[in-house]
């Protein structure tokens, strides 16, 4: 059984996939809940935002590439927990950008690079958990579009406990 902390609302996140030539951006955090971890970048949606506004003004500030909204893939609703206590709630919503450009701008968040997406399970440790499977099986396989999701905090790493 989880413990339950102070009720806070959960927090609704864009996280985006864009894809060229079968390459896939991922962003090394450096900062928030994952850092050190390979994951899909994205971020908060703003009070009175629209997903795929969030999702394209997302990309835009982490990376500097400019991108239309494609499609919305899924959705994952993540616990993260630590020490059995939920300490966070997110309701992840995956969506796929269509990129103008594929030049990146180095942005505050952490460093971006584009990774063959056939070619992820080599690193697949060094990516966040939940990010790795929702690359799998929305990304890839267009499978699901609906999951429930924890991962635990041990240490300085994030181990999944439930992903389906």
């Amino acid at each position: 059984m989880i413990a339950e902390t102070k009720k806070e609302l959960p927090l609704s996140v864009v996280i985006s996939a864009l894809i060229v030539d079968n390459k896939l951006l991922l962003i090394k955090r450096i900062k928030g809940d994952y850092i050190g971890y390979w994951g899909l970048p994205g971020g908060k949606v703003e009070k009175d935002e629209h997903l795929s506004d969030a999702a394209v003004r997302e990309i835009y500030e982490e990376s500097g590439i400019e991108s239309e909204f494609s499609e919305h893939l899924g959705f994952v609703s993540e616990h993260l927990i630590e020490n059995g206590v939920i300490l966070k709630h997110f309701l992840l919503h995956i969506c796929e950008l269509v990129p103008k450009t594929t030049e990146i701008r180095e942005g505050i968040e952490g460093n971006l690079k584009w990774f063959n997406i056939d070619q992820l399970e080599q690193m697949k440790e060094n990516i966040i958990p939940s990010d790795y499977l929702m690359i799998e099986n929305m990304i890839k396989d267009r499978k699901s579009n609906y999951y429930n999701c924890v991962l635990e905090k041990i240490g300085d790493k994030h181990v999944l406990k439930r992903f389906e």
